[in-house]
């Protein structure tokens, strides 16, 4: 009964974070046009997590009757919330815009590769390449661009959050006492926030050498 009462808070706190993350990537009135598809698809990728959230609140803290919505959520979060909110990062960083249908093709390709994956046993290991490279190339572009300090740190410290609790704290057993996955949680939580403002501070920047690929 702990350990159900301790999982259904840290999804609560998740939730939350997430939501957050959701208000501040909807301001689309305050961002540059070149940002707003971007900012979109990071918005998309929060309410993912959000959503995988409230329902795992609901599972642990009220029915398990929410455990086949819950699930759903949690693997559409997982494979489709880092490349949608990490891609938005780097094209953010880059002053690059894609377009609808490029989002769409991406979307498209996610699905593709994690059922691939998870027909040949392999999506955890995708998962885990996943996150690790856009990380790193997030990482690569921020210390390469010229971004103000204020949403770099910001970035910089929600990558350092995120590559702690999935690549080092994980989700399996215990430490010291804690459960890992609620440990990964508040990781991730503080994450998105530390993202989303970074993002919210970049997206408001003007630029007039803007690109859009397809």
């Amino acid at each position: 009964m702990q350990t159900m009462s301790s999982l259904a808070i840290s999804d609560a706190v998740l939730a939350f974070a997430c939501l957050f993350a959701v208000f501040l990537m909807a301001q689309q009135k305050a961002f540059s046009e070149v940002h707003r598809l971007s900012a979109t698809a990071a918005l998309l990728g929060f309410l993912l997590m959000a959503l995988a959230s409230i329902t795992g609140s609901l599972r642990y803290g009220i029915s398990t009757a929410w455990s086949g919505p819950h699930e759903m959520l949690v693997n559409a979060a997982m494979f489709l919330a880092p490349p949608l909110t990490g891609i938005a990062t780097c094209l953010g960083v880059t002053v690059n815009s894609w377009s609808r249908a490029a989002w769409g093709r991406l979307i498209l390709g996610i699905c593709i590769v994690y059922e691939v994956c998870r027909w040949y046993g392999v999506d955890i290991i995708y998962r885990d390449l996943q996150m690790a490279v856009l990380l790193v190339s997030a990482l690569y572009l921020l210390l390469r661009s010229p971004v103000e300090s204020n949403p770099k740190w910001l970035i910089i410290a929600s990558i350092a959050s995120y590559f702690t609790g999935a690549l080092i704290i994980g989700t399996e057993g215990t430490l010291a006492g804690y459960l890992r996955l609620d440990l990964f949680r508040y990781l991730v939580g503080l994450g998105n926030l530390l993202l989303s403002s970074g993002l919210y501070l970049l997206f408001k920047n003007r630029y007039s050498n803007s690109q859009a690929s397809a």
